[in-house]
Formats: structure tokens, C-alpha cells, sequence
């Protein structure tokens, strides 16, 4: 190849570069104009709870959950917004609209967020382009610690626990503060199927899924690999306890 035809290369491939940023900066300046204002995110999580006899957790959430859930769930989690909109909304102009695709998974916890909050469980690319609206918006409007607080909130563990602060009741008799390692994955591993990784229900499949979330926060550098089998080897204390709700 000579210089002048690898010049030429580099130049059309910059060209499109910069293409696609324009084309995925447009469409996440559409989608951030058609949605309807996130502000009530904080009190809508706080209804969900209270209607649940729950309450949240004092934000921000404690680093081992934090690490977990980022671990398990959106390892771009915290990264500059402008990087996240550009990307989310170009992937799902992609995958949904160009290639008809199905929803391949994968959502960000701001996407997660949205759906628990706004839109709920419901399909279909109005659905979803809508959620991806709103998740832009999210990501925009809160600082990460506060996005993720609303995320850990907002979510169903199984076993009735509405949010982290009944889940790490119902599990372990503690608060997300006083959490293990071992317990912050076991949560994190629970959020995505609470019924088909419930400790007391399935304890080997509750057990695999958080060796799973163990070795992702290896993945991420939250634990070095040493740790991480120290970690594992750790009981998990795990004690049914009935939460009271009103």
C-alpha cells in the first residue's frame, strides 16, 4: 500500500467518523426534544416505595453495591453523557430502525431506570425509542451517584423487597451499608430475574449468578483476581427475614 493510498484511507474513514457522530448527535437531540421532563424521577421512585411500605436508601449507594450493580448491569456507567447519548441512540437507530432488529438486550441503567419508572414493561419501537428518550435525558439531568441510587430504589429483588433498603433487610437482616461483598453481589445478581435466582428458592443458581457478578467486578477492576476468590470463599449469611408492610 502506498502512503498516498493509505492517506487517502485514513482520511475517508475519519470522513465517516464524523458522520456517524453528526447522524447519532441528531438523533439523541430528537429524541432528548420529544420526551416529556425526568424531574419528577426522585418523587415518582419515592411513591413506588411508599406504596410497597418501603423506603430508600440514603443516596449515594454504598460502594460495594455500586460496584456491583455497575459490574452486572452497565459497565459505561458514569461515563461522560455525551459519550452514552451518542452511542445509545445510534446503536438503537441501527438495530431497530436500519436492521429491524429485535431488542438485543444490553440496556444502560439509565434505559432500566426509564422502563421501571416511566414507560414500563411495554414493546415496540415507539416504546423503546421513548425509553431511550428518557434514559438520555436521566443520564443528563443526574450525577451518576444519584442515577444509581434511583435505579437501586426503584427495582423488585424478589421475595416482596421493593428497593435496595428492604432487600438488604429481607436477605440478610442488615442494612446496604453494613453489606459484605459477597451479599452487594448476590443483590446485584438478583435485579435482572429475582424469581429465578432466589437464594431460598434456587441456592444454586442464586450462587452461580453471583460468582457471575464476582468475576465482572474483576472484569471492571473493582476486585483484583485474589480478592475476588477470597471473596467467593466468603460465607454469605444469608436469613430470611419478613419485612412488615403497611
Amino acid at each position: 500500500m502506498t502512503g498516498r493510498l493509505a492517506r487517502r484511507i485514513v482520511v475517508r474513514l475519519l470522513v465517516v467518523s464524523l458522520g456517524v457522530l453528526v447522524l447519532a448527535s441528531v438523533a439523541a437531540g430528537a429524541l432528548l426534544v420529544s420526551v416529556p421532563s425526568v424531574a419528577d424521577a426522585p418523587s415518582l421512585v419515592r411513591a413506588q416505595l411508599a406504596r410497597h411500605g418501603a423506603r430508600p436508601a440514603k443516596p449515594p449507594p454504598p460502594a460495594r453495591v455500586a460496584a456491583s450493580i455497575r459490574a452486572v448491569e452497565d459497565h459505561l456507567l458514569g461515563a461522560p453523557p455525551g459519550v452514552d447519548i451518542a452511542y445509545g441512540a445510534l446503536r438503537y437507530l441501527w438495530d431497530r430502525v436500519v436492521r429491524d432488529l429485535p431488542d438485543q438486550g444490553g440496556s444502560t441503567i439509565a434505559q432500566q431506570l426509564a422502563k421501571l419508572v416511566y414507560t414500563g414493561p411495554a414493546t415496540g419501537v415507539a416504546t423503546e425509542l421513548e425509553q431511550v428518550g428518557l434514559a438520555l435525558k436521566l443520564e443528563i439531568t443526574y450525577p451518576t451517584p444519584e442515577l444509581l441510587s434511583l435505579y437501586l430504589d426503584a427495582a423488585y429483588y424478589g421475595e416482596g423487597a421493593y428497593g435496595l433498603v428492604q432487600a438488604a433487610r429481607t436477605y440478610f437482616g442488615t442494612t446496604p451499608a453494613h453489606l459484605s461483598w459477597p451479599q452487594a453481589a448476590m443483590l446485584a445478581g438478583l435485579v435482572q430475574a429475582p424469581s429465578a435466582y432466589d437464594p431460598f428458592v434456587h441456592p444454586h443458581l442464586a450462587r452461580e449468578r453471583q460468582l457471575e457478578v464476582e468475576h465482572e467486578l474483576v472484569v471492571i477492576g473493582a476486585l483484583s483476581p485474589a480478592r475476588a476468590i477470597r471473596v467467593a470463599r466468603a460465607p454469605l449469611g444469608l436469613v430470611r427475614t419478613r419485612v412488615a408492610t403497611s
